[in-house]
């Protein structure tokens, strides 16, 4: 009998964190269950999808731990190992079963199975009937079978609290909107997909969660109904899975999943952000988590790729701080085991060693075997702030952010509403001398996104002076498209416009940053709504579920999340000498989709919530967009 859906009962753990989560089940359901039937060594077999959603959750020693000594590709030729089970992991696809029906079909180039004849088959979401029908088909796979399971981890745990869907995404941005905006209202076979795949994000979870969505929002509203239909046959088909909130398990309530679009903010992805994780993402090549940094070794200085991942713990401590609180943190722990160290090699006083020149405290950290690997980590991280020191320097992207926080806050540094005017002479200033095009046309956007377009007497000395390249233009029509006018209707002005000149517009909800520093005084929009939903003052009218929610789920859970704090006048880089006290508060789990891209601020207040004590916030997308990507994004359409 075929356990096609993965309805073993499994222990229950009280684990938290959505990558530990996967991590967990990954252990227990695939390789635990394949060591307690087969006690020699395994081979791992994957397809493109697959790899990525296994190696994003399991390094190679782990996997080495379960006796899997080989990862190979199905699509790819592979030598025979006769005393190895072979462990398929694998998307439900066409192209994958094929593959794996062609390894047990004997043919006249093969006439000996590649494997042990115990074999090992699950797969990352549900089998389609057709499939399945395949595999039942092939006689001599499934007298071999020993495991058939649908294990419903269909996405990329990129952090321990978000994930996205491992969609390309250019290719995201075109299918989600151009339907949208040409009217039509049938979900299409992408967004078909997108609901299948969250649906195995919240399955992992054990969350049967209350659904919620922007009312004005035609992504958000197709998608939302699309995963409540996909999630009602997921239950019915999985009579053993369980739910937190559920009769048996009541520790915590049912959580509330809310279902978002790119373009309910796309003001967010566009504003340079001078934390260490969105820098990185947005000044540096990346490809992936992959990163490539000059270190030192005894044949001098040399390339080595380095991940930025959650195995790194020193940049999961850094990732969210700003970048000039990251550089202090590393030099001062870099100082302190240098001046350390050198004390020992030296057999001197730590106070003598700190009169030493760095030459003469290098020389002594030589004698000392383990030294290379205490500073590696910290010289490494230190190598990659300082590149992005070096561009915001070379850039001047302080002065351009300090307009795109004025624009984007509706205030200034400090607190005063500047002149229409004066930014458009700011702004026209700053595009002439900009020289990124990226970078032009991030800041006429901001402006146009956050003013409700360009009066028509400024447009021709900003587009003149942004010189946009074709694509940065094609993106700038299509602002358009998305609902944001580029050059606003002529009116006859607001009260007092007149005798005082135009104010830039404020901005109508204002949540304050946290931040200590006043290049980042703006907020991402997702912050405000997280704080409402977790005090309960979300609209039902502006954000309805699709059923009535219980009266716990608008309860508050937590007292008080407004942070707040007092920026200097005096420097752009100054520090608050007021700091927020936040008591520790729990509830249901909050889950937040976007849908088009999740951009690296977004990600940051998720998890400043969490630790200010709000509830476990989970945030995905169907892939995380950096500001140049974003870009591109726009330009698809």
């Amino acid at each position: 009998m075929f356990n096609r859906n993965n309805s073993k009962k499994v222990t229950e753990t009280a684990v938290e964190g959505l990558l530990p989560i996967v991590q967990d089940r990954l252990q227990k359901e695939v390789f635990q269950n394949s060591a307690e039937k087969w006690k020699n060594d395994l081979i791992l077999i994957v397809d493109d999808a697959s790899l990525r959603v296994i190696s994003h959750a399991m390094g190679m020693y782990k996997l080495m731990e379960n006796r899997v000594y080989l990862v190979e590709q199905i699509s790819k030729a592979r030598a025979p190992y006769r005393k190895s089970a072979p462990l398929y992991f694998l998307s439900p696809t066409k192209d994958s079963v094929t593959r794996l029906i062609d390894d047990w079909t004997p043919s006249r180039q093969r006439q000996e199975p590649l494997y042990a004849d115990t074999v090992f088959v699950y797969f990352t979401n549900a089998l389609s009937d057709e499939l399945f029908n395949v595999i039942k088909a092939c006689k001599p796979l499934v007298r071999r079978l020993k495991a058939l399971n649908e294990l419903n981890i269909d996405f990329i745990t990129k952090q321990r609290e978000a994930f996205h869907l491992d969609m390309e995404s250019t290719s995201v941005f075109s299918k989600l909107y151009r339907g949208a905006l040409n009217g039509l209202s049938s979900p299409t076979a992408f967004e078909h997909a997108i609901a299948d795949k969250l649906v195995t994000v919240c399955a992992s979870l054990h969350e049967y969660p209350h659904i919620r969505y922007r009312s004005d929002s035609t992504v958000g509203t197709k998608l939302a109904r699309l995963f409540n239909e996909k999630f009602h046959n997921f239950i019915a088909k999985n009579k053993q899975w369980w739910y937190h909130g559920d009769s048996l398990h009541t520790e915590k309530g049912r959580a509330t999943l809310l279902i978002l679009s790119r373009i309910d903010d796309c003001l967010s992805p566009l504003i340079h952000e001078f934390t260490y994780q969105a820098m990185v993402h947005d000044l540096l090549p990346m490809e992936d988590d992959k990163i490539t940094v000059k270190t030192q070794s005894s044949d001098g200085t040399m390339d080595k790729d380095a991940l930025l991942n959650e195995s790194d713990e020193l940049w999961v401590e850094l990732r969210g701080k700003h970048i000039a609180d990251v550089i202090q943190i590393l030099s001062g722990r870099i100082r302190e085991i240098v001046n350390s160290n050198t004390a020992v090699a030296l057999n001197k006083k730590s106070s003598e060693a700190k009169s030493l020149s760095l030459t003469q405290m290098a020389n002594a950290l030589k004698a000392l075997p383990e030294y290379q690997e205490v500073l590696s980590k910290l010289s490494q991280h230190m190598h990659i702030s300082h590149r992005c020191m070096d561009i915001f320097k070379k850039q001047r992207l302080l002065d351009i952010s300090e307009i795109e926080q004025t624009l984007a806050t509706g205030k200034d540094d400090e607190g005063k509403s500047p002149k229409v005017a004066d930014m458009v002479d700011l702004v026209e200033q700053q595009l002439k001398s900009i020289m990124e095009p990226v970078t032009r046309f991030r800041l006429l956007a901001i402006f146009v996104i956050s003013q409700g377009g360009m009066k028509p007497s400024d447009q021709a000395r900003l587009v003149t002076a942004a010189n946009l390249r074709p694509e940065q233009a094609k993106a700038l029509q299509n602002l358009e498209v998305l609902g944001f006018p580029t050059v606003k209707p002529i009116s006859t002005g607001r009260v007092g416009s007149a005798l005082n000149g135009e104010r830039i517009v404020a901005r109508r909800n204002v949540v304050d940053s946290g931040s200590e520093y006043s290049s980042s005084r703006y907020a991402s929009d997702l912050k405000d709504l997280l704080i409402k939903m977790q005090e309960g003052r979300l609209s039902f009218d502006e954000y309805p579920s699709i059923y009535p929610m219980p009266d716990e789920g608008m309860n508050s859970t937590i007292s008080s999340v407004g942070v707040s704090s007092v920026r200097s006048k005096a420097s752009k880089y100054s520090k608050s000498s007021k700091n927020h006290v936040m008591a520790p508060k729990v509830g249901p789990r909050q889950i937040v989709f976007v849908a088009g891209g999740l951009c690296y601020s977004e990600l940051r207040a998720a998890e400043e919530l969490m630790e200010a004590g709000g509830p476990e916030i989970i945030v995905g997308s169907t892939n995380f967009t950096t500001p140049e990507s974003f870009v591109r994004d726009i330009a698809s359409l």
